[in-house]
């Protein structure tokens, strides 16, 4: 994470939605750059799961993180004039349907 962190500290983004986590349960962790937003399932084996990567001014404007399931979860920031709704939901390749 710090790698991935570090690199996307060079780019203008300030949040970034990834999939294929594959940490179990939902949780926020914070460190002095960063934050991490993730959501799954309990359990330790399985695939999918979402997460959203905070950098920057952004991650003090975080109302909450509703997880629905491992493939779907949304996350809700204050902004100036409305609050924010992001959604992530985890696409899987045309593989995994196989």
């Amino acid at each position: 994470m710090q790698e991935l962190a570090k690199e996307l500290a060079k780019t203008q983004l300030e949040i970034v939605a990834i999939q294929e986590t594959r940490w179990p349960g939902t949780r926020h962790i914070k460190k002095n750059d960063f934050s991490i937003y993730y959501s799954g399932t309990r359990d330790q084996i399985g695939q999918a799961r979402t997460r959203f990567i905070l950098l920057g001014r952004i991650q003090e404007n975080v109302i909450g993180l509703e997880a629905m399931n491992e493939r779907f979860c949304k996350i809700r920031l204050k902004s100036k004039y409305n609050n924010l709704t992001l959604i992530k939901i985890y696409a899987p390749t045309e593989d995994k349907w196989m």
